[in-house]
C-alpha cells in the first residue's frame, strides 16, 4: 500500500515538473499556447480521474470535512470563516482538514480547531479528498478528482455581487477551458450565491451549475455586514506599525491577465489621493497596497516607510477591508463586499475602454454606486467631493437592485447544512 502512495506522489511531481517544461516550450507562440496548456491539462484530468479511482478502496467518514482556499495557497475567505465556526459550534463533532501548499507552515492551523493539515495534491491529500463527506472550496473544484455520490462538495466562491464577466461568459475563453469548467461542474453538488444577479448570471450561466444553489449571502461577510470586529483596525495598525492616529486608504486593484505585472503599472498618485483624503476626510493617512497574488514584482522596498505599505502577502482580504477607511480598486468584487460597510469606495480605471471590449461586465460598471475615474486627476476630484448622502442611497438602490442575500447568517447556515449532511437531521 505505503509504494502505491508513494508511486502516486512521484507521479504527481512528475506531471508538474512536465507541467512546467511545456509552458516554457510553448510560450514562444504567444497567446495561442494557452490552448495547448488547457487541452494537456483536460486530458491529464481525465487520465487522473481513472487512476484516484483506487482510493474508493477507503469508506467515506461521516465526520470528515476537508477545506481548501484560493487553490490551496491560502487559509482564507468563505472556507475559512465555515471551519472555524464548526470548530468552535460542534466542537469534536468534526475532522476538520485543510489542503495547502506548504503544509508544514500552516502546522499552527491544529490551534484553530483544525485537526490536520495535508500537502494538497499529494497521495495523502486524495485520500482525504475522496473519504470525506463534505468538499469545501471558493475557486474551481479540481477536476481530476473522481468524487463519489456519497460525497458533498459546496463551492462558496470567493467574490460577491455580479461584475467583471467569468469563465464561460469571458469573450476570450478558450475551448479547452469551457471543457474543464464543464469537468468541474460536473463534480459540483452546492454553489453559493450572495445575490439574485449572482445566482442568475454566475451559478447558472459562466459555471454552467445546475445543482442546488444556496442564497445566504457569503461566509466571509458576515463580519463585515454584523461589523462587530471593531479590533482589526486596531491590530492592522500594530501588525505593520501604521501610526495609531492614521487612517487607511486600501488600494487593491483586480488582475488583468498577462498585463500590469508590476505593482508600479497601476500608477497611482499615492500623494495626491493622500492629500485629497486628508482635506475632505481629515487626519493623516497611510495607504495599504494590495495587490493580486498572482503578480510576482511587488512595491519597490524604498516605498515602504513613506506612508505606504505593500500588504499583498496578507493571508485574509475581509480583515484588511474591515480596517480600512476608504477603499480604491477597479473592476474587483471587492467593491460589494466593502459596501456592506456603507464607506467610501471609489473606483481607479485608467484602462476601462480596454476592459470593456475584452472582458465586459454583468453590470455596466458606470451604474456602480461607488465614485468613477479613468485617471488621477478624476480620482482626487471625486475624493474631495464625496457627498456620502448621496452614496450611502446609491449604495442601498445597488444592492436592491442586485437582490442581496447578505444579511450575516450565511455562515451559520452552511455550518448547519455540513451537520445535516454528515450527522442527518
Amino acid at each position: 500500500m505505503k509504494k502505491f502512495l508513494n508511486m502516486i506522489q512521484k507521479y504527481y511531481h512528475y506531471r508538474r515538473y512536465k507541467k512546467l517544461l511545456k509552458y516554457k516550450q510553448y510560450s514562444k507562440y504567444g497567446p495561442d499556447y494557452r490552448t495547448v496548456i488547457n487541452n494537456y491539462e483536460y486530458l491529464r484530468n481525465r487520465f487522473t480521474l481513472i487512476i484516484l479511482r483506487f482510493f474508493y478502496l477507503f469508506p467515506v467518514k461521516k465526520n470528515r470535512v476537508l477545506f481548501m482556499s484560493f487553490e490551496a495557497k491560502k487559509y482564507s475567505c468563505n472556507p475559512r470563516r465555515i471551519s472555524e465556526y464548526i470548530a468552535k459550534n460542534y466542537p469534536g463533532e468534526f475532522e476538520i482538514i485543510w489542503a495547502i501548499k506548504d503544509a508544514e507552515s500552516f502546522e499552527w492551523l491544529k490551534d484553530w480547531g483544525c485537526t490536520k493539515v495535508v500537502e494538497a495534491y499529494s497521495a495523502k491529500f486524495y485520500r482525504y479528498a475522496l473519504t470525506s463527506k463534505v468538499f469545501v472550496y471558493n475557486m474551481r473544484i479540481p477536476a481530476m478528482i473522481p468524487f463519489r455520490k456519497s460525497q458533498l462538495t459546496m463551492g462558496t466562491g470567493h467574490g460577491g455581487g455580479a461584475y467583471k464577466k467569468l469563465l464561460l461568459d469571458n469573450p476570450n475563453i478558450h475551448n479547452a477551458d469551457r471543457k474543464i469548467q464543464a469537468l468541474s461542474a460536473s463534480h459540483t453538488n452546492i454553489l453559493v450565491s450572495s445575490c439574485k444577479y449572482y445566482t442568475e448570471y454566475v451559478v447558472r450561466g459562466a459555471f454552467a451549475h445546475t445543482g442546488e444553489c444556496i442564497e445566504c449571502g457569503m461566509p466571509r461577510n458576515d463580519e463585515l455586514v454584523n461589523n462587530h470586529d471593531s479590533k482589526m483596525s486596531d491590530y492592522i495598525h500594530k501588525y505593520y506599525g501604521i501610526p495609531k492616529e492614521h487612517k487607511i486608504i486600501l488600494y487593491a486593484p483586480t488582475y488583468r491577465k498577462g498585463k500590469r505585472n508590476e505593482a508600479t503599472d497601476y500608477n497611482l498618485d499615492v500623494r495626491g489621493i493622500a492629500e485629497a483624503a486628508k482635506k475632505r476626510f481629515g487626519g493623516d493617512w497611510t495607504i495599504l497596497y494590495r495587490m493580486h497574488y498572482f503578480i510576482k514584482k511587488r512595491l519597490p522596498a524604498d516605498c515602504n516607510g513613506q506612508n505606504i505599505v505593500d500588504v499583498t502577502d496578507y493571508y485574509d482580504m475581509q480583515d484588511l477591508l474591515l480596517a480600512a477607511d476608504i477603499l480604491i480598486t477597479d473592476y474587483s468584487s471587492s467593491v460589494w463586499d466593502y459596501s456592506l460597510l456603507k464607506r467610501p469606495c471609489f473606483l481607479y480605471t485608467t484602462d476601462l475602454d480596454e476592459y470593456l471590449e475584452n472582458q465586459g461586465f454583468y453590470v455596466d460598471v458606470r451604474d456602480w454606486p461607488f465614485p468613477l475615474a479613468k485617471d488621477n486627476e478624476a480620482l482626487v476630484d471625486n475624493i474631495i467631493h464625496f457627498d456620502e448622502e448621496d452614496y450611502l442611497k446609491a449604495v442601498h438602490k445597488h444592492h436592491t437592485d442586485l437582490g442581496s442575500f447578505d444579511n450575516g447568517t450565511a455562515t451559520k447556515t452552511l455550518a448547519d447544512r455540513i451537520h445535516k449532511e454528515c450527522f442527518g437531521a
